[in-house]
């Protein structure tokens, strides 16, 4: 009898510290053709999940409520709501920008949150493709590079971005290999200005006050200069594979844009006015 009453409480207590999966991956529904995954900004740790043994594990600090001023700011703009999936579990336990077994490390609980944010970012995609056409996903992460630029990844890399606009344009196999595959044959723009010119995401917010790339300013990373060109997330939800969503990958620098409130809300105002021109300039619809 007490070998029982041992092993009921022993499950009562691993119940009670291992918060429940709607708890560590939020997925809310939106109205908007925008969908946000927020993969590294999460601090639970519950005591009975393991930790991954190998992989970055340091969170991207305060790119959760960046994102929920992105969120407010977008509302009070178009009236609705991006679709937005938060990875509440702490970047040690998961890491929801790779695939399954590097994520997650063969530990249930990590496995079982990574299927939630995949399944609800799938699901997103398909409410927004059946409901609005076509849509825009922006996976939004955190870097603390020496050059303190917002960083755009569309599955280009660096040493790619150093091609002309005219060498850009022309490569069919490179244009078909990026997360924003479709939107390119939306947009009445080329492909270089789509990445890099006046109406390209990165244009427009230099226009509002945050240095960016690639934008017209800077077309490519300089030498020895990190840059983030998009991983698992936009590879596996943006239009690369097929559908009508496109992704971007948004790496925040920490001066300026997460370090403190006053600076969060002033990107995610900048972020939420370029998204209305973004749309109309390539999707060739209001976001309202």
């Amino acid at each position: 009898m007490r070998t029982l009453f041992f092993h009921l409480f022993l499950a009562t207590t691993l119940h009670a510290q291992t918060p429940a999966l709607e708890q560590l991956i939020e997925v809310r529904p939106g109205t908007l053709p925008i969908i946000l995954t927020v993969p590294h900004g999460g601090t639970l740790k519950p005591d009975n999940v393991l930790a991954r043994r190998y992989g970055v594990t340091g969170m991207d600090a305060n790119t959760a409520p960046l994102s929920e001023m992105i969120i407010e700011e977008l509302e009070s703009r178009y009236g609705g709501k991006p679709h937005a999936i938060f990875a509440r579990l702490h970047r040690s336990m998961l890491d929801p920008n790779r695939e399954l077994k590097e994520a997650a490390q063969g530990e249930p609980t990590a496995e079982a949150a990574w299927h939630r944010f995949h399944d609800g970012a799938k699901k997103a995609c398909e409410t927004v493709m059946k409901k609005h056409g076509m849509g825009l996903l922006l996976d939004i992460h955190g870097h603390r590079h020496i050059d303190q630029r917002v960083e755009l990844g569309y599955l280009i890399k660096g040493e790619q971005l150093k091609a002309s606009d005219t060498e850009l344009n022309a490569n069919a196999a490179l244009i078909a290999s990026t997360s924003i595959r479709d939107l390119d044959k939306r947009s009445p723009q080329s492909f270089a200005e789509l990445v890099r010119g006046p109406q390209s995401l990165g244009g427009l917010l230099e226009s509002r006050g945050f240095r960016c790339l690639p934008s017209p300013t800077k077309s490519y990373p300089g030498v020895l200069a990190g840059y983030f060109s998009g991983v698992y997330d936009i590879a596996a939800h943006g239009s690369r594979d097929g559908g009508t969503v496109s992704a971007i990958q948004v790496e925040c620098p920490w001066n300026n844009v997460r370090d403190r409130p006053e600076n969060q809300r002033r990107f995610a105002q900048a972020l939420a006015d370029s998204l209305g021109v973004y749309f109309e300039a390539h999707f060739g619809r209001k976001l309202r």
